[in-house]
């Protein structure tokens, strides 16, 4: 048992089966302990946070505050012009016809971090002063995981879709990918 969930534990989805409420008060107590909040989406797709303040409520107004901001950015982009003559719509189904394009799985942690490292990339021109450890942490940030976490499943989504190529790096890959949502996002501005 413990084999398997040494196993899980790098993995993207948690399944945690109660039997009582004292269980179910113990699991979620476990995982605040460990990570400070926990996210749960409703099911229409919002999501709901519960943040620890039990023993640093400095740290659960940083928690906080980065909970509303990043998702204030996520919604405004700005950045630069692409981001601020597009809509998040527009960015999103972009970004996501050209990973599913290269058959890349949208649900794996890996193309998830690819997509907010290519969206940096694409909507911002200094970003390409950026390094590989600079996006990757970035995108670590922003799905609450750690670097090692997000470049092993960058690597993982690469080679389940099948745009694995040898000797070229997972950054070299999502660069040109950026450059192709770069590309495709100034013919549709172009055509307004």
């Amino acid at each position: 048992m413990s084999r398997i969930l040494s196993q899980l534990s790098d993995i993207e989805t948690g399944i945690y089966v109660v039997c009582s409420d004292r269980m179910l008060l113990n699991t979620i107590n476990s995982m605040l302990r460990r990570k400070g909040i926990i996210g749960v989406a409703d099911a229409e797709g919002k999501m709901h946070y519960l943040v620890d303040a039990r023993r640093n409520p400095a740290y659960a107004a940083r928690a906080i505050n980065n909970l509303v901001f990043s998702e204030m950015e996520d919604d405004e982009q700005g950045g630069g012009p692409l981001g601020d003559q597009l809509s998040p719509q527009t960015v999103k189904a972009v970004i996501e016809e050209t990973l599913t394009t290269y058959g890349f799985d949208l649900t794996l942690l890996g193309t998830k971090a690819m997509y907010i490292v290519i969206k940096k990339i694409a909507l911002r021109d200094q970003t390409e002063r950026l390094s590989t450890k600079q996006l990757f942490n970035i995108a670590a940030e922003s799905l609450d995981v750690k670097y090692v976490h997000v470049e092993r499943n960058i690597r993982y989504a690469i080679k389940k879709s099948g745009y694995d190529i040898d000797g070229v790096k997972s950054m070299t890959i999502i660069r040109e990918m950026a450059l192709q949502v770069r590309k495709r996002m100034e013919r549709i501005l172009a055509k307004k």
